[in-house]
């Protein structure tokens, strides 16, 4: 999971931290913690002392789940089991499953979160980085082994299925705006109507800011200093979600490898587009079409893009 320490590129709230009162203090309070390997926040004038409790139970509730590095998550023991017989698994997983096999079939399978292999032969996953640039064959090998049309989901009961013994999932591509959309509707139950959260750079800006305008975000180039934004947003019932070619990589012989590797040819996206940012009414919506916009480039992504109704924002080099 990306560290939200790392601003490049990413959507940031940095606007919303200028919003003060007549009297110069604060109208709203902020509240914040570490999640997934990431971190939230919040910003509300309607936040209590329960509500950062609220937000942290939820999302410590769905790491223990969702989590593909807790070796007792529900994800790690579905890709640990062998079987190719359906198996239980908490409802949200199912949820999070089936919105991802639904983004894959309208994106050309651009998402597909069963690249394990991929991911880990490429040196960015958990055993660690690759020690050499993998061969055609090992990366066909990986490919084998690799296939969302390979997963089936079910939601009464809810379980999972693979059609391949040693399939494995990585759902973290989704995830974070997963939660928001949970969040957001949890924190609605406890009468918050206005605020702006952020789960690992993804954003939400619900209701109005305190000004009685929506809520503003900036989205910042690579190359930009902490606020100094090349767009401002408004955001009112919105999300938005960044995907970007920035966060993980490595060097080898002068060539720059991106962490996301594009499942048709089992290597590293090479195209120029830096970022893809994803704005939608639902979270984890923008947070998944914005990854395969991303890997899908610039030409078939905007085709995509179009053909769905997409709001996105493009970064190129």
């Amino acid at each position: 999971m990306p560290s939200s320490a790392d601003l490049m590129n990413r959507i940031i709230p940095w606007l919303a931290l200028l919003l003060v009162s007549c009297d110069g203090k604060e109208e709203f309070t902020s509240i914040s913690g570490k999640t997934m390997g990431t971190t939230w926040s919040l910003r509300s004038m309607q936040a209590t002392d329960n509500t950062q409790l609220l937000i942290q139970s939820h999302l410590d509730q769905r790491e223990a789940v969702l989590s593909h590095w807790k070796q007792d998550s529900a994800v790690s023991l579905f890709n640990n089991s062998r079987s190719t017989d359906w198996q239980p698994v908490p409802r949200e997983l199912v949820q999070i499953v089936e919105l991802a096999r639904d983004i894959a079939s309208k994106t050309d399978g651009a998402l597909d979160i069963t690249l394990a292999p991929l991911i880990d032969l490429w040196g960015f996953g958990a055993p660690g980085p690759a020690k050499s640039i993998p061969t055609e064959a090992q990366i066909a090998e990986a490919k084998a082994r690799c296939g969302w049309s390979h997963l089936q989901a079910r939601l009464d009961p809810p379980a999972l299925k693979k059609d391949l013994s040693d399939l494995r999932i990585n759902v973290a591509s989704v995830t974070e705006g997963f939660v928001i959309d949970e969040l957001i509707a949890l924190l609605k139950q406890h009468r918050l109507s206005d605020f702006l959260l952020e789960v690992g750079g993804e954003v939400a800006g619900i209701g109005h800011a305190p000004d009685g305008k929506p809520w503003r975000v900036g989205i910042q180039t690579p190359e930009a200093t902490p606020g100094d934004a090349l767009q401002t947003l408004p955001l009112s019932d919105l999300c938005i979600a960044t995907s970007g070619n920035y966060r993980h990589r490595f060097e080898k012989d002068g060539q720059s490898y991106s962490h996301l590797i594009d499942p048709r040819t089992g290597r590293p996206i090479v195209h120029p587009l830096t970022s893809v940012s994803v704005i939608h009414t639902t979270s984890a919506l923008a947070d998944g079409y914005a990854t395969a916009l991303m890997i899908l480039g610039p030409d078939r992504g905007r085709e995509n893009a179009d053909k769905l109704g997409l709001h996105v924002i493009w970064i190129t080099d």
